[in-house]
């Protein structure tokens, strides 16, 4: 059947970040783990693109045989078609909306799918992006209010209806909060093979760390590995 992604023109979201993951974040949200001193040298908007994980790495931690489908310097744009605009960061990661206004400065994004055989069939896809801000106290105050919206939109449904396409309902679950890194999960309604989503957002030094992961036969944390192993680059450098 054809695949559907999260609203990013349904290419990406989110579902079972980790296993029995029942963890609802509440209303008032811890402070973001900064992983070194907020006094640290920004991360430069030349660096960008080299932290982004190669198809091997995303690959290996999927299982699965994706490729390089495009790479963008804007933020994705689902406004048009996700059912509510305050919950825009469930439609996928590095949304111009929910970024607008917090002071970004460069962001650099990928996607990765396996539908070069067949445009419509996926198995598995990814969306991945970094985004800059000028400091890292930016960048950690966009994670935790982050972490309120994500808690706001948990365990409730939202529908993206594409042009000439027909609507896509998608029932969020809870949010959670582990070790600095923001997770939640989506599941496609309807779907005959289990097709669901995983988000996953971080902040290290300036940059934050905005991904989705979508398949039938996702592990149990694809997109949370995903982030991290992005985040580890940013932490040694």
């Amino acid at each position: 059947m054809v695949r559907r992604q999260f609203a990013i023109a349904v290419q990406a979201a989110v579902c079972a970040l980790t296993p029995g993951c029942t963890t609802v974040v509440g209303g008032s949200p811890a402070p973001a783990d900064t992983r070194g001193p907020l006094s640290q040298a920004p991360v430069a908007v030349t660096a960008l693109d080299a932290l982004l994980l190669d198809d091997r790495k995303v690959n290996d931690i999927l299982g699965a045989g994706m490729r390089v489908r495009y790479r963008t310097q804007d933020m994705w744009d689902s406004s048009q078609t996700f059912s509510e605009r305050s919950c825009l960061a469930m439609a996928g990661p590095a949304q111009q909306a929910v970024y607008a206004d917090t002071g970004w400065t460069a962001v650099r994004g990928e996607r990765l799918d396996d539908s070069y055989d067949d445009p419509n069939v996926r198995n598995d896809s990814v969306n991945q992006a970094v985004i800059a801000y000028p400091t890292a106290r930016q960048a950690n105050a966009f994670y935790d209010a982050s972490v309120r919206r994500w808690s706001a939109c948990a365990n409730r449904r939202f529908v993206d209806h594409p042009p000439g396409q027909p609507e896509v309902a998608w029932a969020v679950a809870d949010s959670h909060k582990v070790g600095g890194t923001l997770s939640t999960s989506e599941e496609q309604e309807g779907s005959e093979d289990g097709w669901r989503c995983q988000r996953a957002l971080t902040a290290r030094n300036n940059i934050v760390i905005d991904v989705a992961a979508c398949g039938s036969f996702l592990p149990g944390a694809a997109a949370v590995d995903v982030a991290q192993q992005i985040a580890a680059a940013i932490v040694t450098r």
